[in-house]
C-alpha cells in the first residue's frame, strides 16, 4: 500500500501543532520527563499506524491525548504487575534524583492525583474544554470540573 504524500504533509502539521500538548500532558501523567517523551512519541506512532483509518478533518489532539492516557495506565499496570510479581528489574524505578525538574512545577504537582495532574493540565495548561477534557479521560465533564477544581484547591494549600 503506497502512502498518500497528503498524510505526510498533514502528520507533519499535526506533529508540529500536537507535539507539545501532548508531552505536557504525558508528563503530567507521569511525573517523568524521559516517560513523557516515550508516550508522547507513542502517540505519535500510533496516529502514523493509523493514518488511513484517522478523519484527519477532525481536531486529533483529543484522539492523541486519549491515546497517551491510554498508553500511560498500560505502562502503569506493566509497572504494577512487575512490582507485584517481586521482579524489581522489569519495572524502571523513577528515582527523584533522576527526574528534571520542569519549570519546578513538578514539585507543586508531584502530590495530586495523576487523573487530577492530567484534567488541571488539559484545562490549565492546554487550554481543553472540560467536555473535551472528559473525553479523553473516558469521564464526565463534571468529573473533570470536580478534579480541576481539587487539583487547584490543593495547589492552592501547598502555597499558603
Amino acid at each position: 500500500m503506497t502512502t498518500n504524500p497528503s498524510f505526510d504533509e498533514r502528520f507533519v502539521d499535526v506533529h508540529a501543532g500536537c507535539w507539545t500538548p501532548v508531552f505536557r500532558f504525558a508528563l503530567a501523567l507521569t511525573n517523568d520527563w524521559d516517560a513523557a517523551e516515550d508516550l508522547a512519541q507513542e502517540a505519535f506512532s500510533r496516529l502514523w499506524i493509523h493514518r488511513t483509518d484517522i478523519d484527519w478533518n477532525r481536531p486529533l489532539l483529543p484522539w492523541l491525548l486519549t491515546t497517551t492516557r491510554r498508553l500511560a495506565f498500560d505502562r502503569f499496570r506493566r509497572i504494577r504487575r512487575a512490582l507485584a510479581r517481586g521482579r524489581r528489574d522489569e519495572a524502571r524505578t523513577l528515582d527523584g534524583d533522576d527526574r528534571i525538574r520542569w519549570l519546578d512545577v513538578q514539585r507543586s504537582i508531584a502530590g495530586l492525583a495523576p487523573l487530577d495532574r492530567a484534567a488541571l493540565t488539559m484545562v490549565a495548561v492546554s487550554g481543553l474544554s472540560y467536555d473535551e477534557a472528559a473525553e479523553v479521560l473516558g469521564t464526565t465533564a463534571g468529573a473533570v470540573r470536580a478534579r480541576v477544581s481539587r487539583g487547584r484547591r490543593r495547589l492552592g494549600d501547598e502555597t499558603e
